[in-house]
């Protein structure tokens, strides 16, 4: 019995660890110190002045864990649009008014950018800002294989062949996707 209960607790922790990967030789590029943290589910990054919620829609920020919880929902972008404006105009929309601001938007692609931690991939972003609201595999197992909820739709529109620009959260690249393409992950922002 001792034996099974060693098992489980090195799995466990092993299992803990499996997350974010980061290199210990490259500088933080969005370390702890340049977010100000809320316990109302969202993080103001004193860099770029932007407020942004903690969790993609779907997900619900839980302050006592500090954590994101539930699933995250995919959408396609239009819908991603919509799901904005009823938002910021729905008294209805559980959203309305998160955390006291009116204006929340879908950001564009160099904001969406500027939030990756070069340091870190799986994923790329702030861990306490946002990693444990993206814990999804992309397709680097294999084409086809994965969860698309971890590439974030930007406002960020490409004229010459309809596509929008999306950020991948496990290692911080852009791709563009048509917008009925794939089911992405929505993280808003304000400039509030």
């Amino acid at each position: 019995m001792n034996k099974l209960i060693i098992a489980a607790s090195i799995f466990a922790s092993a299992t803990a660890w499996a997350g974010q990967e980061c290199s210990i030789d490259l500088t933080k590029t969005a370390p702890n110190v340049r977010y100000s943290f809320e316990d109302n589910g969202t993080v103001t990054d004193t860099f770029t002045g932007l407020t942004w919620m903690r969790c993609p829609l779907g997900k619900t920020w839980q302050a006592e864990q500090q954590a994101c919880r539930g699933e995250g929902t995919g959408m396609y972008w239009q819908a991603a649009l919509n799901e904005v404006q009823a938002i910021n105009q729905s008294q209805a929309h559980p959203l309305h008014q998160f955390a006291g601001h009116t204006q929340w938007r879908m950001p564009n692609i160099k904001e969406l950018a500027s939030l990756a931690e070069h340091a870190c991939m799986k994923p790329a972003l702030n861990p306490k800002a946002f990693a444990a609201g993206f814990p999804y595999s992309t397709s680097e197992e294999g084409y086809g294989s994965g969860d698309v909820r971890a590439y974030v739709w930007s406002n960020s529109h490409v004229q010459a062949d309809n596509t929008i620009l999306m950020f991948d959260v496990r290692n911080a690249e852009i791709f563009a996707y048509g917008p009925t393409q794939l089911e992405g992950s929505v993280l808003l922002v304000t400039d509030q």
